[in-house]
């Protein structure tokens, strides 16, 4: 196994499948002069208001009291550390109507990336950029009913069942953080329609993340020698899997694509913003596009990852090119 050094170009949020209530599973507070939200821990709580209190606090809560005036109310001089499992940084003004959606972490509360989720972003860079090249992928795309399926394709093009699929070659660990804070942004949907007001702010979502500059390792492993057993057996794994290095070349090269056609689209719709965010934004891609361009080949790459840009910006959107793709 290899040790890959990782590091967050923007804020990235995998979901533990959890969304916390504001009052209820998280407050705001300070912490060192900071504005942060503490995620609340039940423990810590009750050793504060003590456990004979505990149906007191079940009738507060039911009364849509808050939590952090629950516990002032038994222990006055406690701070947000005193009853908080871990504090993030308020990047965006938190409102007492909101939800969190939270970040996975590990038992020792450690946020992380998963490696299943590493895998199967590099999974999806290695399909967008292997799946043109196959013959009749428009009849191929659909399943029985008529409806969108990529299964047929990825059959052709790793194997038919996990057996067989080259993939199982490809091991990749869990990377874990926890040196920095992590951070609650929000965000917001974008309206395609003309019509209507470009950023819909009503339906925003605030979302817990790891923050952007954070640092950690990995391991990574292609494992070739096992392949070269049983290759007989299995799927023949694609050149751009033949090696690590071949492997983030690819990698780079299908980001390098998605950030592309990302600042093309965003290009497109600055007349319809009248916050000047979208110029903000492409500052920040743009410097991104730098990063790419400036990795070592085969040496490092870039990784688009996470929760929220949209179906095109995660798949690359290849099926877009497809001559019947309004159809299917």
């Amino acid at each position: 196994m290899s040790n890959i050094k990782i590091e967050t170009l923007t804020p990235v949020h995998i979901g533990s499948g959890e969304t916390l209530q504001y009052g209820n599973d998280f407050v705001k507070g300070k912490e060192d002069g900071s504005s942060v939200l503490g995620i609340i821990d039940a423990g810590k709580i009750m050793k504060l208001i003590g456990y004979e209190n505990i149906d007191r606090w079940v009738t507060a809560i039911e009364r849509k009291e808050f939590t952090d005036k629950i516990v002032k109310a038994y222990a006055p001089d406690t701070t947000i550390e005193d009853y908080a499992k871990r504090t993030i940084l308020e990047w965006s003004k938190v409102k007492e109507t909101d939800t969190l959606k939270e970040q996975i972490h590990d038992g020792l509360g450690r946020p992380y990336i998963p490696g299943s989720s590493i895998k199967g972003a590099i999974r999806t860079a290695v399909l967008a950029s292997l799946a043109n090249d196959i013959s009749g992928i428009e009849d191929k795309l659909k399943d029985k009913k008529g409806k969108v399926n990529a299964k047929t394709i990825e059959a052709e093009l790793f194997g038919k069942d996990p057996n067989s699929d080259v993939f199982r070659f490809l091991q990749v660990g869990d990377a874990y953080f926890g040196d920095n804070y992590e951070v609650a942004i929000r965000m917001v949907n974008i309206n395609e329609r003309r019509n209507q007001s470009f950023w819909d702010e009503s339906k925003s979502q605030l979302i817990e993340a790891i923050v952007s500059g954070d640092e950690t390792t990995f391991q990574l492993k292609l494992n070739i020698d096992s392949y070269e057993k049983v290759k007989s057996k299995v799927h023949p794994i694609p050149i751009c899997m033949s090696s690590i290095n071949s492997l983030f070349q690819a990698i780079n090269t299908h980001t390098q694509m998605l950030v592309e056609q990302e600042i093309d689209y965003w290009n497109d719709r600055k007349t319809d913003d009248d916050k000047g965010k979208i110029d903000l934004y492409l500052e920040n891609i743009n410097n991104i596009l730098q990063t790419i361009q400036s990795c070592e080949k085969g040496k490092s790459c870039l990784l688009r990852i996470g929760h929220g840009s949209g179906w095109r910006f995660i798949t690359g959107a290849w099926t877009e090119s497809l001559d019947n793709f309004k159809n299917v």
